[in-house]
C-alpha cells in the first residue's frame, strides 16, 4: 500500500465478490458480487482508524473510518456508478455528508466532508437560502447529479462529530438503510495484510438467578487470562472455574491492525460448551433502529470505561439484536444437573445431566479471519460460596409492557420495550450534594436516585419531579438535571407544567430540577468597525453554560446569511458570498443565538468589505 494504484486495488478487494451469508442469492446484490464493483473513495494508501460494528459507549459504529493522513482536503471520488440521492449538513453527527445510490441496490455514504463538488455546493447554497436554514437535509432529483465510478464528489474533512480528519464510509442496503459489513468476506485479510489475531484481555462470569420472574445478576467476577505457546489462551491457574447453578460469560477482547495505533472491534465471538456451539455473535449488518442494542450486548459498566469490547455471550429477553446468530438457552450455562430455568434462560428442562467437568471454548475472530481461542474447565458443582438472592425491594417492571409509578414527588412512565429484561424498580429521594453551575443553576427540588445508574434504556422514559413552590419567574427556565456521583450536573431537558418538571431520559440515575437563566456568550473574530476587505469571511464563537445552543440566525444588512456550524468547536463560520454582498461599503452583522431554555444573546458588529 505504497502507491495510488495499490490503494485502489485494496479497496476493490474490500468490497468484492463474497457477500455476507444473509445476502447470498439476492438478485439485488448480483452486481456487487462482480470484481471491482466499488473503487476506493480516496487516492491515497488506505489505513483504517475504526471498523464496522465497533462498540461505542451506547451504540455500534455503522461504517468504517479511513485515515486521511491527518489533514482535511483529500479528494473524494464516487465508489461506483449512480446518482447523488442525499446531501446533508449538520453541526454534529455526520456533518457534511453525501449519499450515492447505485444500480445494484446499495447506497454509499461519505461523511465528515470538508467541501462538496462545486455544482453540489451551488445546489446546497440555493437550498439553504430558499429554506433559510444553514443545517440542511436535501434530496436532489435522481437526474440532477449522476456520477460515474471515480468522479470527484468533494473533499474529505473533519465536520460534524469528528475528532480528527477522516472519512466515515458506509455501504447500505438502499431499501432499508441497513449498513453492511463487507470487510470480513473473501479478500480482506490478504489485502490489508493483517495477520495479527485479536487479543483476549479478560473473562468474566456472572451468576444469574430468578426471583418473582426477574433475573438477578451477580456482580461480574473477573478472571485473568494468559497466552499459551500455541497462540491460544487459558485462565490463570489450573483449577476449574466455579460458578453458581446458572451463569453466563463475558469476554473482553480487542484487535489491532498493521501500521496504525488504533484499537478495533471484534467481528465474531463463539461460545461452545462440551463441543456444542451455544452462542454466535457476528457483526454482518446493522439497522439504525438496532444500534442502541449495544447497551444490552456488553457489560455496560466495563464498556463505558474501556477501549476494548466486553461482549456478553448471553441474550437478555428484551435484546432483539440480530447479531446473535445463535443463543442456546439464551447463552446461560448450567453448572448443576438440576439447575432450574430462569427468565434469561427460558428453555426449562433442556439441559442434560453433567457429572464431569465441563469444557468451555470461546473463539474470538477479527474481520481479517484471524482467530484467538480461550479454553478452560468449568466445575460441574455449584460454587459453595454462591448464595441465592433474596427478593429485592421494589415493584416488578416488565420489559414487555409499560410501567408507571409515582411516589414521594417523583414519577416515571417506562414504555414497553424500553427495558432489556424485567427489573425490580425503585426510586428514592437522596441527600446527594449537588454542585451548581453558576449562581443561577442550583437544585430547586429534592434529588432522586432512579433504579440502577448503570442501566441504560432502549427507549426514553418520561420522568416528572414535583416543584410545587417554584417561583413563577423561574418556571420557563426550569428543567431536569442529571447528577453524577461527584455531584456535577448536566442538562437532561424537560420543562415546567402544573407544579412539576417533566422530560424524557434514556438512562436511570440521579435527577433533580434546576433553572437555567444565563444566556449564551458570543465572541467575534473581528472588532466592531473592522476592515475585512482582505478576508473571505469571519468566525463567531458561541458557548452556553448548561442547556446548549438550540437555535441561531444571522443577517448582514438585514439579509439572512449562511453559517457553517461546528458543535464540537462551538464555531459559526460565514464565508462571504460575492453575489449577495456588495463590496466597497460598510455592512452590519446581527447574530442571535438561543439556548435550550430560551435565553438569547444578540451580537451586532459593523465592518467594511
Amino acid at each position: 500500500m505504497t502507491n495510488t494504484k495499490g490503494s485502489k486495488k485494496l479497496f476493490f478487494a474490500i468490497f468484492m465478490v463474497c457477500a455476507p451469508p444473509f445476502m447470498v442469492g439476492m438478485p439485488l446484490f448480483a452486481a456487487a458480487q462482480q470484481a471491482d464493483y466499488y473503487r476506493s473513495p480516496l487516492d491515497i494508501p488506505i489505513h483504517f482508524s475504526a471498523n464496522f460494528g465497533e462498540i461505542r459507549t451506547n451504540r455500534f459504529h455503522t461504517g468504517i473510518d479511513v485515515k486521511t493522513q491527518g489533514v482535511s482536503g483529500k479528494p473524494l471520488h464516487a465508489a461506483a456508478d449512480g446518482y447523488i440521492a442525499r446531501v446533508t449538513v449538520a453541526p454534529g453527527g455526520y456533518g457534511r455528508a453525501l449519499y450515492i445510490a447505485h444500480p445494484n441496490g446499495t447506497t454509499t455514504v461519505y461523511a465528515h466532508m470538508d467541501r462538496f463538488r462545486r455544482d453540489i455546493e451551488e445546489y446546497l447554497r440555493s437550498e439553504r437560502h430558499r429554506q433559510q436554514r444553514s443545517d440542511l437535509d436535501a434530496f436532489p432529483p435522481a437526474d440532477r447529479f449522476p456520477v460515474k465510478k471515480g468522479d470527484p464528489i468533494g473533499l474529505a474533512g473533519n465536520s460534524g462529530s469528528s475528532t480528527g480528519p477522516h472519512l466515515h464510509f458506509e455501504v447500505r442496503r438502499s431499501a432499508t438503510s441497513e449498513t453492511l459489513n463487507l470487510l470480513p468476506r473473501g479478500w480482506v485479510a490478504t489485502a490489508v495484510r493483517d495477520n495479527t489475531p485479536p487479543r483476549i484481555v479478560k473473562l468474566y462470569h456472572v451468576d444469574v438467578d430468578t426471583v418473582a420472574g426477574v433475573p438477578i445478576h451477580s456482580r461480574p467476577r473477573a478472571h485473568d487470562v494468559r497466552p499459551l505457546p500455541d497462540g491460544s489462551y487459558s485462565l490463570v491457574g489450573s483449577a476449574p472455574l466455579q460458578a453458581g447453578r446458572t451463569s453466563y460469560f463475558v469476554v473482553e477482547a480487542t484487535d489491532r491492525r498493521p501500521d496504525v495505533a488504533n484499537t478495533f472491534g471484534i467481528y465474531r465471538v463463539r461460545l461452545a460448551v462440551d463441543g456444542e456451539e451455544r452462542v454466535v455473535f457476528e457483526k454482518d449488518g446493522l439497522l439504525f433502529s438496532d444500534v442502541r442494542y449495544a447497551c444490552a450486548s456488553v457489560l455496560y459498566d466495563i464498556q463505558r470505561s474501556s477501549r476494548n469490547e466486553a461482549v456478553m455471550l448471553a441474550v437478555k429477553r428484551g435484546n432483539r439484536l440480530p447479531m446473535y446468530k445463535k443463543a442456546v438457552d439464551r447463552g446461560v450455562v448450567r453448572t448443576s444437573p438440576n439447575a432450574a430455568s430462569t427468565d434469561v434462560d427460558p428453555a426449562a428442562g433442556s439441559a442434560t445431566a453433567q457429572t464431569a467437568t465441563r469444557n468451555v471454548e470461546i473463539t474470538v475472530e477479527d474481520d481479517s479471519g484471524n482467530v484467538s481461542t480461550l479454553r478452560f474447565a468449568l466445575d460441574p458443582q455449584t460454587d459453595p460460596t454462591h448464595t441465592p438472592p433474596q427478593r429485592p425491594e421494589g415493584r416488578v417492571a416488565s420489559d414487555r409492557s409499560g410501567f408507571s409509578h409515582y411516589a414521594g414527588g417523583f414519577g416515571i412512565s417506562i414504555p414497553a420495550g424500553a427495558l432489556y429484561e424485567p427489573i425490580f424498580y425503585t426510586h428514592a429521594a437522596v441527600e446527594t450534594p449537588v454542585k451548581p453551575r453558576a449562581d443561577s443553576i442550583g437544585p430547586l427540588s429534592r434529588t432522586y436516585r432512579v433504579g440502577d445508574g448503570m442501566m441504560p434504556l432502549h427507549k426514553a422514559a418520561r420522568v416528572t419531579v414535583a416543584v410545587p413552590d417554584l417561583p413563577a419567574a423561574l418556571r420557563p427556565k426550569a428543567c431536569l438535571a442529571k447528577v453524577s456521583e461527584s455531584g456535577a450536573i448536566s442538562w437532561a431537558g424537560g420543562s415546567y407544567s402544573n407544579g412539576a418538571v417533566g422530560g424524557s431520559v434514556r438512562d436511570f440515575g440521579t435527577y433533580c430540577v434546576v433553572a437555567d437563566t444565563i444566556a449564551p456568550a458570543v465572541k467575534s473574530s473581528f472588532e466592531d468597525g473592522a476592515n475585512l476587505s482582505d478576508t473571505t469571511g469571519f468566525t463567531l464563537a458561541a458557548t452556553d453554560n448548561f442547556s446548549g445552543i438550540a437555535h441561531f440566525t444571522g443577517t448582514i444588512d438585514g439579509r439572512w446569511i449562511i453559517f457553517e456550524r461546528s458543535t464540537s468547536r462551538g464555531e459559526f463560520v460565514h464565508r462571504f458570498d460575492p453575489e449577495r454582498l456588495a463590496e466597497g461599503r460598510n455592512h452590519t452583522l446581527v447574530f442571535t443565538v438561543r439556548d435550550g431554555l430560551g435565553n438569547s444573546t444578540t451580537l451586532s458588529r459593523t465592518f467594511y468589505k
